[in-house]
C-alpha cells in the first residue's frame, strides 16, 4: 500500500516516513530534495491557491506515476487527515499518532476497490451560521431554520450559491441528473480523502474530474474569487464529485481518519 501525506509545509518529512507515508509538498513552499511535490515536468502548481491538493493528483496522473502496479492499494491523506486502524483510541501527541495510523491493507478491504473517508453528517445549520455564511440564501430557503442540510444547501451556504448550479450545467448530459440527485443526500465522504486498488480507476477519475474542472474554471475565470471558501473553488466542488464519482463506479467502503494537526504542535 502506498498512501501519499499532502503537506504546505516543509516540516515533519521524517514523521510522515516513520509512518509509512510517502510526503509530498504542495504549492509555493521550497521544499528540499528528499520531497515529491506538485512540480513535476508537467504540473498545474501555480494553479494551487484555486485547486488545493488537486495541483498534486494533476501531476501524479501526467507525469507517470500511476503507469504500473495496476493491484497495489494506492491512496490519499493530509498533514492533518489520517488514515487510523479501525477502534483507535484518541491520540494526546502526535508521537501516539504512530500506533494509531493505518499502515497495512486490512483484511476488511478484500472485498472492495475503492476506500472513502468515513462520511459526513450536515444536520442541521445554527441560525447565526445561517445568517453569516449565506444570508441571501438563507432568506431563499427558510426550511433551513428546521431541517437539515443537503449537500447541495451545505456547499451553497458556504461557497456562494452560483458555483454548484453552473459547475453542474458542464457535467455531461448522462450524469448530470445522477449527480444532482446524490447532492440531495445528508451526509458526503469529506476532505478528497481517498484510497484505491486500481490505478486504471484512479487515471479514470482523474480523467472527468479534470475535464470538468477546467471547464468550470472557464466558466468562472471571469469572477473574482476573493475569499477562501470561494479562491478554493475547484478542490471544493471536486470534494463533492469524489464520493459521487466513486460509489458510481466501483465498490466502495467508508473507513475512519483523524484530525490531527501535525504542523501544529
Amino acid at each position: 500500500m502506498k498512501i501519499y501525506c499532502i503537506s504546505i509545509y516543509n516540516e515533519n518529512y521524517d514523521f510522515f516516513k516513520k509512518n509509512n507515508l510517502k510526503p509530498l509538498g504542495l504549492g509555493n513552499q521550497n521544499f528540499n530534495s528528499k520531497w515529491l511535490t506538485d512540480k513535476g515536468k508537467i504540473n498545474i502548481y501555480t494553479k494551487n491557491e484555486n485547486f488545493g491538493e488537486y495541483t498534486f493528483h494533476y501531476s501524479l496522473w501526467k507525469n507517470g506515476f500511476l503507469d504500473n502496479e495496476d493491484n497495489n492499494w494506492t491512496g490519499f491523506c493530509t498533514y492533518r487527515r489520517f488514515w487510523i486502524r479501525k477502534n483507535s483510541q484518541e491520540p494526546k501527541k502526535k508521537e501516539d499518532l504512530n500506533s494509531i495510523i493505518l499502515k497495512e491493507v486490512p483484511e476488511d478491504w478484500k472485498d472492495y476497490e475503492t476506500i472513502l473517508a468515513q462520511p459526513l453528517h450536515l444536520g442541521k445549520q445554527k441560525i447565526m451560521k445561517l445568517l453569516k455564511n449565506n444570508l441571501a440564501y438563507s432568506f431563499r430557503n427558510p426550511k433551513l431554520l428546521f431541517k437539515e442540510c443537503t449537500i447541495e444547501d451545505h456547499f451553497n451556504l458556504y461557497h456562494g450559491s452560483y458555483f454548484l448550479n453552473e459547475a453542474i450545467q458542464l457535467l455531461d448530459t448522462n450524469i448530470k441528473k445522477d449527480f444532482e440527485i446524490f447532492l440531495k443526500n445528508y451526509e458526503f465522504n469529506p476532505h478528497n480523502l481517498f484510497i484505491c486498488k486500481q490505478h486504471s480507476l484512479i487515471k479514470q477519475y482523474y480523467e472527468d474530474i479534470f475535464k470538468w474542472l477546467f471547464n468550470c474554471e472557464e466558466k468562472f475565470k471571469h469572477l473574482k474569487l476573493d475569499s477562501f471558501r470561494k479562491k478554493r473553488i475547484y478542490g471544493f466542488l471536486a470534494e463533492r464529485y469524489l464520493p459521487f464519482w466513486f460509489k458510481k463506479n466501483s465498490k466502495t467502503l467508508n473507513w475512519p481518519y483523524i484530525f490531527f494537526d501535525t504542523n501544529k504542535l
